[in-house]
């Protein structure tokens, strides 16, 4: 893991960044109770925003409410439910 102040990191932005990209995690500290981890977004992350979440969670609880969830059987697996749900 790489570590650099936020000034250094400011300084050399872009050779930081390269280097996210290819792998080197990186950490920039800013005095001495702050730091930050820089990592890259894949397709994996979902970037939304705190009302759509909630607007999620209160969709999911409806559908709890209107009984449209699916329940694992007994002695299933967690790999057994998602075959059978898919």
């Amino acid at each position: 893991m790489l570590v650099v102040s936020a000034r250094e990191f400011r300084e050399n932005q872009k050779s930081y960044l390269d280097q996210v990209i290819n792998g080197v995690e990186l950490l920039i500290t800013r005095g001495k109770k702050q730091a930050f981890k820089i990592l890259p977004v894949t397709n994996d992350d979902t970037l939304m925003s705190k009302e759509e979440f909630f607007a999620k969670l209160d969709k999911a609880k409806e559908e709890i409410k209107e009984g449209k969830t699916i329940a694992m059987e007994p002695d299933e697996t967690l790999e057994d439910l998602l075959n059978r749900i898919n």
